[in-house]
């Protein structure tokens, strides 16, 4: 795992929080050694360590670099709220694979509502460390009725026959996409019956797949299509 950490610039200086100090001194980094730090924004700080204390970690900022690598295009997830090991790993999947937005939403079939967003936030900024994704993806609860007026909207849905290339050569080369899945239990025939007519309605193939898999394989073939990792 790279020993990319995450902390906040001030006056100077770039301060860990207690996770951070842990991980830090878990990989086992001393007062004096060089670290890189993220602050989520596309900044990369080179540091030195200050001081460790129990709770927190002070650093010199030595150097600032700006990453402007652009991945195009856009593409936001929506989430149907499911279970947490399985939410965490297509979080942590999207991340590697440079999904810009996520959002999770509460569909009518979900079976656990969850109250914070800190723990999915924390996932994020883990793999973002690790995969080096300076920029890191906005995440944040949302209203299922409220999601539909966004760009290029398409939706994951066994009951449909068209599948997803199909949709991508419909909308040509968008500035931004937002996938829409389903909680692991699926939509509610409810849900299904009031989607509105801008969102496109694809199916991954004759498999059953996973609620993550869906997620992690979508996003994989876009990738592919718009190349959006060659940058």
């Amino acid at each position: 795992m790279p020993n990319a950490f995450y902390g906040c610039p001030f006056n100077n200086k770039i301060i860990l929080d207690k996770e951070e100090t842990a991980h830090l001194k878990i990989v086992r980094i001393n007062e004096n050694d060089e670290i890189k730090v993220f602050d989520g924004f596309g900044n990369i700080y080179y540091c030195k360590v200050e001081k460790i204390k129990k709770n927190e970690t002070i650093c010199n900022i030595i150097k600032k670099e700006k990453d402007t690598k652009i991945y195009s295009p856009v593409i936001n997830y929506y989430i149907g709220a499911s279970k947490f090991d399985r939410m965490k790993i297509l979080i942590e999947k999207l991340v590697e694979l440079r999904a810009n937005n996520i959002f999770i939403f509460q569909g009518e079939k979900s079976q656990i509502k969850f109250k914070s967003i800190d723990k999915f936030r924390k996932t994020v900024i883990e793999s973002s460390k690790q995969s080096e994704n300076t920029v890191f993806p906005n995440i944040k609860f949302v209203n299922f009725k409220d999601i539909f007026n966004i760009k290029t909207p398409i939706l994951l849905d066994l009951t449909t026959n068209i599948n997803l290339k199909d949709a991508l050569k419909s909308i040509k080369y968008p500035d931004e996409i937002s996938i829409i899945l389903g909680p692991d239990m699926g939509f509610s025939e409810n849900e299904l019956k009031n989607i509105p007519d801008n969102v496109l309605k694809v199916n991954l193939g004759k498999t059953i797949m996973r609620f993550e898999t869906a997620g992690i394989y979508t996003i994989s073939i876009l990738n592919y299509y718009f190349d959006r990792l060659y940058i």
